[in-house]
């Protein structure tokens, strides 16, 4: 979280808490379904502090999250973290954005 420093503690707080989540979670306990609700959730904190989340799954099913502001559009965070999703080949192809 290098460069975070600039951006105010609830921003921070939501960026390490979300880091946290991941890390801690069982992917594995999820569907496609669940996973989508769950990234909407944390998508809606994050508009609460001037942030949103979005997120890729690639091929591999390693999930990319990106945090942006919302009123520069500029990326402040980005991290990737493998899952056992099990999701179909047509839902991990395309990149997935909260909206």
């Amino acid at each position: 979280m290098n460069g975070m420093h600039s951006h105010t503690k609830d921003q921070r707080e939501a960026v390490r808490q979300l880091i946290h989540t991941v890390l801690t979670r069982d992917m594995a306990t999820f569907n496609p379904e669940r996973f989508r609700n769950w990234i909407k959730e944390l998508d809606t904190r994050f508009r609460k502090v001037g942030l949103t989340l979005s997120y890729a799954i690639s091929n591999s099913r390693t999930v990319t999250f990106t945090v942006k502001e919302i009123r520069s559009r500029r990326t402040i965070f980005n991290f990737a973290a493998s899952t056992r999703v099990p999701f179909d080949e047509n839902e991990i192809a395309m990149p997935m954005s909260a909206v």
